[in-house]
């Protein structure tokens, strides 16, 4: 049918443009032809081939099976509500929709559409990521009710990310002054980008309890689809399937009233706008541009601290038995350093404004200046929430490491926006990820990233003094970026 063949055209097309914007899966879009039908079998190849891997945990034994088919479930349902959210939001961004309302299809046609759209973003590959497990442990097994387990976790995991998908997606990225509107979208993308780091906790947890054989409850979901012959197990199965549809059904009115109505109106009277100038206008500009962006806030407050707590907290269980409390400040000046890198979103939220800042007499270090003035400023709410929690856990002692966290973030918060605006290009263009290389951003981000995991295991393997390493790094933080700044002297 020709609806079908537009849903494809569309869903490409957001997916392409999603993928171009947020540098996640574009080659992966190239190498299919923009094809839906490509796409979703390259993509039900790969997830057969994992699924099909684990799926061989049945031949140590039935629980082991079970454990392994409830963490794929959640894989499914992560990387499926990701995935729809961010192309759904694209294709709500850049009216990729408004073209059908110019052909007779009517609103039946339009809705059939969108469920096809989710389809060919992947929908389709995703119940592979569950079946050929299934099918494999009750091959090895020789109980069919595994694979009974799976085709149903795969219809609840499908309905889930779809619509959950659909509710995080239908908050569109367009300017909105609505304070309600914004809380409401920051709060989404809040929830949906930490579902990106909830897959690593779960999956240890999973293989944790693999691996001392612990037993967990049999009704609790998803684990409770493969204990169907339990009533308590059955019930807790039925809620979720019922819950997974009345998700689907509320997320895509929602999307449907979004694209139909949508949210914003017209103001009643003309804006109203002023001139101004000096150091706190052009703060107030940054942040500005920041609050009104809620998926822009919701990463600057995930990747300054959500991220390097969860990278840096698995090495302080580690290592806390052979440092003792003295492993704070290297935790704490760990976690600081890692926190400044996000303000790399100051710079990408400008987009096509970034044109209007070559108009001006800016140097490259008085703009790096600038966003890490207004990058600390966001996160004040969070570096004072920090030193209280330690002030009160360790008193005046949490003090100290306080002033290493505030040291250490503010340090490299200035380093990382001097290697940006060093790096920004000479003649005005828009300030995208794709102006500095998205290789290049992954670069820094993995250099820092092991240089501050490494330091937690400076003690250990070169024998130095806690005190000594977070003076000395702090000491070469400040020295790079005093070097970066005078580097920066030349004007934008």
């Amino acid at each position: 049918m020709h609806w079908r063949r537009a849903a494809e055209i569309i869903a490409m097309e957001a997916a392409y443009r999603s993928a171009r914007k947020h540098g996640k899966g574009r080659e992966f879009i190239r190498i299919t032809g923009r094809s839906a039908l490509r796409y979703n079998i390259l993509l039900a190849v790969m997830f057969s081939l994992l699924s099909s891997s684990l799926g061989l945990g049945a031949l140590l034994g039935r629980e082991v099976s079970y454990l392994l088919l409830s963490m794929l479930f959640m894989m499914d349902v992560v990387m499926g509500i990701l995935t729809m959210a961010l192309n759904l939001q694209m294709l709500i961004s850049d009216r990729l929709l408004d073209p059908l309302k110019q052909l007779p299809i009517d609103e039946g046609g339009v809705r059939s559409i969108l469920l096809w759209i989710g389809l060919y973003w992947g929908g389709a590959a995703l119940p592979f990521l569950l079946m050929p497990a299934g099918l494999i442990s009750s091959l090895i097994l020789r109980d069919l009710s595994t694979l009974l387990a799976s085709v149903l976790m795969s219809f609840s995991s499908l309905n889930l990310s779809l619509g959950l998908g659909y509710l995080a997606g239908s908050y569109s990225a367009n300017y909105t002054k609505s304070g309600k509107g914004l809380l409401r979208s920051t709060l989404a993308w809040l929830s949906l980008l930490s579902l990106g780091f909830a897959i690593g906790p779960v999956a240890s947890w999973f293989l944790s309890s693999i691996e001392t054989g612990a037993r967990i409850p049999e009704w609790m979901v998803p684990l409770s689809f493969c204990y169907l012959t339990s009533p308590r197990a059955l019930i807790s199965s039925s809620a979720l399937l019922f819950l997974s549809v009345a998700i689907m059904t509320l997320g895509s009115k929602r999307f449907w009233r979004k694209i139909s109505v949508g949210e914003v109106s017209a103001p009643p009277r003309p804006p109203k706008w002023s001139l101004t100038s000096g150091l706190w206008a052009a703060l107030l500009r940054e942040m500005r541009i920041v609050l009104r962006t809620p998926r822009v806030l919701a990463s600057l407050i995930i990747y300054s601290l959500v991220f390097p707590v969860s990278l840096i907290s698995p090495q302080k269980t580690f290592l806390g038995g052979f440092l003792g409390p003295n492993y704070t400040s290297l935790f704490m000046l760990s976690v600081g350093g890692l926190g400044g890198f996000s303000v790399v979103y100051l710079y990408i939220s400008e987009s096509s404004g970034a044109k209007a800042l070559y108009l001006l007499p800016l140097t490259r270090s008085r703009v790096a200046a600038i966003k890490t003035l207004a990058f600390l400023l966001l996160n004040l709410p969070l570096l004072l929430a920090v030193a209280l929690v330690l002030w009160i856990a360790s008193g005046w002692k949490g003090i100290s490491n306080a002033l290493i966290y505030v040291a250490s973030f503010s340090g490299s918060s200035l380093l990382n926006s001097s290697v940006y605006a060093v790096m920004l290009p000479d003649a005005p263009s828009h300030w995208t990820s794709e102006t500095f290389g998205r290789n290049l951003i992954a670069a820094i981000f993995s250099v820092e990233s092991g240089f501050y995991f490494f330091l937690g295991l400076a003690p250990l393997l070169l024998g130095l003094r806690e005190g000594s390493i977070v003076l000395g790094t702090l000491a070469a933080v400040w020295l790079a970026d005093a070097i970066l700044l005078m580097m920066g002297r030349r004007i934008l």
